[in-house]
């Protein structure tokens, strides 16, 4: 049975948060989220983005600026799902129907945000969550 040896598999012996080769991190905490391949866990979080990102337009027609954005902290950023379930979020609103939301350019899966650093998944929600009415 492959890897179901104990001691040294070669793997993160550390602790620390380290890709393993196919840009997802391990020990991440529990955060499953899959990771854009090179990405780090903290870019994910605070950036830089691609640079195809970093002044885009967002889906609402706003200028992503980079040095005017919020932590994801400070915008209560989290999934969906989980806003809807805590009561922060209406069912139905999320990050790919936010004005401010600028959709995946180059096809990791994951966009950005005019408004919070760091990469954002259409099907997260923060508080600056704004109307996009195409």
């Amino acid at each position: 049975m492959a890897g179901c040896t104990t001691g040294d598999d070669g793997g993160d012996t550390d602790g620390d948060d380290t890709e393993d080769g196919d840009g997802d991190v391990g020990d991440t905490g529990g955060d499953d989220e899959e990771l854009p391949e090179g990405v780090s866990a903290e870019e994910f979080e605070t950036g830089p983005v691609p640079e195809q990102y970093r002044t885009a337009t967002s889906q609402g027609d706003e200028t992503r600026d980079p040095d005017a954005l919020v932590s994801k902290a400070d915008a209560q950023f989290q999934e969906a799902e989980e806003a809807v379930e805590e009561g922060l979020a209406q069912e139905g609103n999320s990050c790919g129907n936010c004005a401010d939301f600028i959709p995946d350019q180059n096809g990791d899966g994951f966009g950005a945000c005019s408004e919070v650093e760091g990469y954002v998944d259409e099907a997260d929600w923060c508080a600056l969550w704004e109307e996009f009415e195409a």
